[in-house]
């Protein structure tokens, strides 16, 4: 027995298939064309050549710096999820993939039936059938060809997020291990200043046993070496909590942080210290290309709405047999539909398509303006930290003459002790000013290298 419900010859179905091939529907996708200056603002040179080609391995000096980044971008969760994320994306355009090819299934049943008959027999029936189905939505208008561009898209989108949370990760670390290397640097200044200060009380309280100083001088002394003393458990304080600040950020739970070279033996100082132009951040910085990855997408989906409007077409068939008795079973079915009212839904999707998809266009130019401000701003930050640097270094020089002068005449008879703690004041601040601005200016160099994209290759 045979059952024949509507038979398509394969020829004419591969006919179909090659005649409708190159059928998509939908705008195909075009960069926006984004105004941008041939040069960033604060820039000196228009080279193309740019700082963000180096690896930053090679821009770091201190190997214990080098092992806590690569421990983060191995540890670090918020990577970790990013991953996750392009995992789950490939799969979504794996499945987006599959959709153009034929579905294939097999289902196999059997029974067995006993039947009491008049007169006492009995009567015996089993029945046992496979079969293999097989689906295929013929891709007339490239709905399913733009869904693998929307989800391809979408795969590309998340892999340049997880290049920009690795950029962010290895700037936070190296910025936070700065830091604490300057607070180790403050707390130096504030060990030899607990020093100074000391030797300097010891100094008033003899000239007070001798009759030459007041007790006056003595309470000034006292007081300005218990400020310094308070300023240790202070900086204590910062120095632990950015350790375990700097421990989540590896991916562990807080601990002490190893410390190699000093802060100012921290950069490699590049070869190449121009930050290129504008124009390379199109293809430089993941969150621009993120943006853009998403944009394709949105494009995309305005060609599935727009299929969705129009016929589809369906091809199923199925050829099995039922054994007992032995019979082949097959058929094949062809359908068309066509949508005719749906009380204004797919236009709708259209309309919210295009929408979705100016709204990514406005994400898209938007993240390019902040990219060139950020860019900006870090030029401006580094050129200025590296003027406030040498001005800072000046004033403590000035300071520590000034600080030797007022012991020398406060020794000689020529000035009060009032005198003395002035100046050495001065140069206790201008030290941990200096100290701080040399930080900032390491840190400066650090975000012009982020901001321009590198650090992800």
């Amino acid at each position: 027995m045979v059952r024949r419900y509507f038979k398509i010859p394969l020829f004419f179905i591969l006919l179909s298939v090659f005649i409708t091939v190159g059928c998509k529907v939908g705008p195909n996708y075009q960069r926006p064309v984004t105004k941008t200056d041939s040069l960033y603002r604060f820039a000196q040179s228009a080279d193309t050549a740019s700082i963000a080609n180096i690896e930053w391995i090679k821009l770091l000096k201190d190997t214990v710096l080098h092992r806590l980044v690569l421990t983060g971008l191995k540890n670090n969760y918020d990577i970790r999820i990013a991953f996750a994320r392009i995992e789950e994306a490939r799969a979504a355009f794996k499945q987006a993939r599959g959709q153009q090819w034929p579905q294939i299934s097999a289902q196999a049943a059997g029974g067995w039936q006993k039947q009491q008959l008049p007169g006492g027999t009995t009567a015996e029936y089993s029945a046992l059938s496979a079969v293999g189905q097989l689906s295929w939505e013929i891709d007339l208008w490239g709905k399913l060809r733009r869904s693998k561009e929307a989800a391809r898209a979408n795969l590309f989108a998340q892999v340049a997020y997880q290049q920009s949370v690795r950029i962010t990760l290895i700037n936070e670390i190296i910025a936070s291990y700065f830091n604490l290397l300057e607070f180790d640097n403050e707390l130096r200044i504030i060990k030899e200043n607990i020093i100074i200060r000391q030797q300097s009380l010891n100094l008033v309280k003899a000239k007070l046993i001798a009759g030459t100083a007041s007790g006056l001088v003595v309470a000034q002394a006292e007081a300005e070496l218990a400020q310094t003393l308070t300023r240790l458990p202070m900086l204590e304080l910062e120095t632990g909590q950015q350790e375990n600040y700097l421990s989540i950020l590896l991916g562990e739970p807080p601990h002490l942080i190893n410390r190699g070279r000093g802060m100012l033996d921290q950069i490699n100082i590049p070869d190449i210290q121009t930050p290129g132009i504008p124009a390379q951040l199109i293809v430089r910085r993941p969150d621009i290309i993120q943006a853009e990855q998403i944009l394709i997408a949105a494009n995309a989906n305005i060609g599935v709405a727009r299929a969705m409007m129009l016929p589809s077409l369906g091809i199923t068939g199925s050829i099995g047999a039922a054994f007992n008795p032995t019979t082949l079973v097959y058929s094949a079915l062809g359908n068309l539909v066509a949508p005719i009212f749906g009380g204004g839904q797919l236009r709708a999707g259209v309309s919210k398509a295009r929408a979705q998809k100016e709204q990514m266009l406005f994400t898209y130019q938007k993240t390019l303006i902040n990219a060139l401000k950020e860019v900006s701003n870090s030029l401006l930050g580094y050129q200025k930290q590296i003027e406030i640097v040498k001005r800072q270094q000046a004033t403590v020089d000035a300071a520590q003459t000034a600080f030797d002068l007022s012991n020398q005449l406060y020794n000689a008879g020529f000035a009060s002790y009032l005198d003395v703690i002035q100046a050495q004041q001065l140069l206790f601040t201008a030290e941990i000013d200096l100290s701080m601005s040399q930080s900032d200016e390491l840190t400066a160099l650090v975000n012009l290298y982020s901001a321009l994209g590198g650090g992800w290759k």
